[in-house]
């Protein structure tokens, strides 16, 4: 064949497979939407005749990107670049009508991925792009919603969460830390603090599971020793931890604990065992397998509080929120408080992560189990949480003067709906009266019991309604001349009042802790209720105050009350358990504010009679806690908090050498006067010159003592 002849038949070949692929691309158009769910034949006009025919032209749209495939290789070189770990995610969040239609649900049982970061409320672009959606053509939501669902989300990075190397080298570390624990030892020490009647507060339902897959997770870990197994096990954490809690409206609990336990065991898990034991050890002095000393017991108490810290920032960092999260960012905050002080720099911040998290699942918005998928025990356990953060934030905001970061004016204010726990299906219930906010009654058939219904649960609600009166009285705090607002500081007292009466009446301390019959957690319970409705009183009478340096009957009576249950509380502490806070916050958010305005009530008496109804008794209590604080009894150096106990004991101590020396030198008559300098030194002394007004803290006790008749 000629070289002419080979050319045109080349020609020819070429030209011939350039129509038929023009030829296939010109057939291989996108059908519109109507025609393509209908599986019709579509002209490809815009819009179509046969939409036109069936007058739905505005229905008639067509998709970008009909054709685009995702490449499995390609997403794999994608997620390989830099070098990082990656972990697919297992589960996406079903889409509902529209892509961002459910951005403004309170809660989800599925956790968010990016570009939605969980909660958004009104105010967010959210609401704009939800009514932009819902005024949008049916045809072009259905386009974006089956796009969506073909590809949902996988293009950006949030389908397949990257694990940095960092992450995992925090991993690693914790890791081989926890391995060298005695873990077993300490899942006895855990098991032996519990048997006392006492757990987490917020945790409670989690404790046993989690202790248990702890010790089995050690006992049927069978991989060889060396950093390469160390990596693999943290790396099943990591996908574990990064798997959402999945559940329905019909779930069991226990279907929701299998979930961190055994195989599916997760940083979380981890976290709240180590929390666990480091409250145990907080509460057990002596505990022969792993200590024997106070210097052993701290050091065992800090390294796993380290620990802890440890598995919670790696949860953190995997950017996937959930209820157990927050659980375990709660049960942190207080063993931080515990171990650091309530006045430390760790613990306050950490009480500003804990409302970030609340805020961010949108657990400060109502919470509903019976319109949702959420079963009753994942609803209570969120309302829970929201309580026991917004008791905290106000508790710790009045001990440190600071302002409250969980207010109600941008929250829906609720409490656990069940007596009992609603892990137990227990029959027990208590319900909101619709006319009231505040008030609950027994809607139980029996008539309830004392050790049943006093738990866990019940201190959570106790605390958060107090909690919403005192961020009542602290906003007041802010107005210049409060004490002037009779009309409101009158309504809120007869709000506390008629809120402790609405309380069950096994709620209330009617009588010394010492006759009350109950057990230890009842009985730390019911003083801790009594404790939380004086303070309330104790902060409204404060405001009420013209002049703090002389306090008014009523107030030295609420003062002289809440000491002398602080005071009990501390000599009967062996017979007293944990039921949601510790002894030694009890001592410094009641009883040194109360023992401070007695100091002062005493240093300001004029009056031979003034206050003799409760002199002796208010005398003798500041007397006990000096000697309960000066033996070191239940705090020694060194622990949190002691440098404010030691401040006021020494002021403290003052006063009663004052009074005493006062008392031996003159006569009745004259011994409230020998405590007034009498050139009148202290006529411009003011307590409060220094510090915050609502502040009763170091400051406080420093300004006290520079009274002229406490100076030596």
């Amino acid at each position: 064949m000629s070289e002419v002849a080979s050319c045109s038949v080349l020609r020819y070949f070429l030209q011939y497979n350039v129509a038929q692929i023009i030829r296939v691309m010109r057939v291989r158009h996108a059908a519109c939407e109507p025609c393509r769910r209908a599986k019709l034949a579509c002209g490809h006009e815009r819009p179509c005749t046969r939409c036109r025919s069936r007058n739905q032209m505005d229905h008639c749209v067509y998709r970008d990107r009909p054709f685009r495939r995702k490449i499995h290789s390609d997403r794999i070189r994608k997620q390989s670049i830099g070098g990082s770990i990656c972990v697919d995610a297992l589960t996406t969040p079903p889409l509902e009508a529209s892509p961002i239609s459910g951005v403004l649900c309170t809660s989800s049982s599925q956790p968010r991925r990016y570009p939605n970061p969980g909660f958004l409320g009104v105010p967010s672009h959210a609401t704009i792009f939800n009514h932009v959606s819902s005024r949008a053509p049916t045809g072009m939501v259905v386009a974006q919603q089956e796009e969506a669902t073909l590809s949902p989300m996988s293009s950006s990075p949030s389908d397949a969460f990257m694990i940095d190397q960092t992450t995992l080298d925090k991993a690693n570390h914790a890791l081989s830390l926890l391995d060298q624990l005695q873990v077993s030892a300490l899942a006895s020490l855990v098991r032996f603090w519990l048997k006392k009647g006492v757990n987490l507060a917020l945790a409670e339902p989690f404790v046993e599971t989690c202790v248990d897959a702890a010790v089995d997770w050690r006992d049927l870990s069978t991989l060889p020793a060396g950093s390469n197994a160390t990596t693999q096990r943290a790396r099943d954490l990591l996908e574990n931890s990064h798997r959402p809690l999945t559940f329905h409206q019909h779930s069991t609990p226990s279907e929701y604990l299998q979930q961190m336990t055994g195989k599916n065991l997760r940083w979380e898990s981890l976290g709240i065992f180590l929390t666990a034991a480091s409250r145990a050890a907080l509460d057990t002095s002596s505990f022969a397998p792993l200590y024997n000393s106070d210097e052993r017991r701290r050091g065992l108490i800090k390294a796993l509080m380290y620990l802890g810290d440890c598995c919670l920032e790696t949860c953190l960092a995997l950017d996937c929120l959930n209820d157990l999260q927050l659980v375990l960012q709660y049960e942190n905050l207080i063993v931080h408080s515990q171990v650091d002080g309530d006045q430390s720099y760790h613990s306050w911040r950490r009480m500003g992560d804990v409302a970030s998290s609340l805020f961010a699942l949108g657990y400060h918005e109502k919470i509903e189990a019976d319109s949702s998928d959420v079963p009753l025990f994942v609803a209570e356990l969120r309302r829970s949480c929201f309580a026991r953060v917004f008791a905290a934030d106000k508790s710790l905001a009045v001990f440190l003067g600071r302002p409250p970061r969980v207010t109600k004016e941008f929250c829906y204010f609720q409490v656990p709906l069940t007596m009992a726990s609603a892990w137990n299906d227990a029959d027990g219930t208590i319900k909101r009266d619709s006319n009231s906010p505040l008030s609950y009654q027994i809607i139980s058939g029996r008539e309830p019991n004392d050790e049943q219904t006093l738990n866990y649960t019940s201190d959570t609600v106790c605390s958060a309604v107090f909690a919403l009166l005192k961020e009542e009285v602290l906003q007041l705090f802010r107005k210049r001349h409060a004490f002037c607002e009779t009309g409101i500081v009158n309504d809120l007292r007869q709000r506390i009042d008629q809120q402790w009466q609405d309380l069950p009446a096994h709620y209330r301390l009617t009588t010394g802790l010492k006759d009350c019959p109950l057990g230890p957690f009842s009985r730390d319970f019911l003083a801790g209720a009594r404790l939380e409705y004086l303070h309330t009183h104790f902060l409204l009478g404060f405001l009420s105050q013209r002049k703090v340096a002389e306090p008014d009957e009523a107030l030295l009576k609420t003062a002289s009350e809440m000491l002398s249950i602080v005071v009990e509380i501390i000599i009967l502490r062996d017979r007293m358990a944990n039921s949601g806070t510790c002894l030694i916050w009890k001592v410094a958010q009641y009883g040194l504010p109360a023992a401070g305005f007695i100091c002062l009530a005493l240093l300001s008496s004029t009056n031979p009679d003034s206050h003799q109804f409760s002199r002796s008794k208010m005398i003798q209590d500041l007397s006990v806690l000096v000697a309960e604080i000066t033996i070191g009894a239940w705090i020694q150096p060194g622990e949190p908090n002691y440098a404010l106990f030691a401040q006021a004991t020494r002021t403290i101590q003052s006063l009663l050498d004052s009074l005493t020396a006062a008392k031996e030198q003159t006569s009745k008559t004259s011994d409230s006067q020998q405590l007034i300098n009498a050139d009148g030194a202290d006529s411009n002394w003011d307590p409060y010159i220094n510090s915050q007004s609502w502040e009763l803290e170091m400051d406080f006790w420093a300004s006290l003592a520079e009274h002229p008749t406490l100076i030596n």
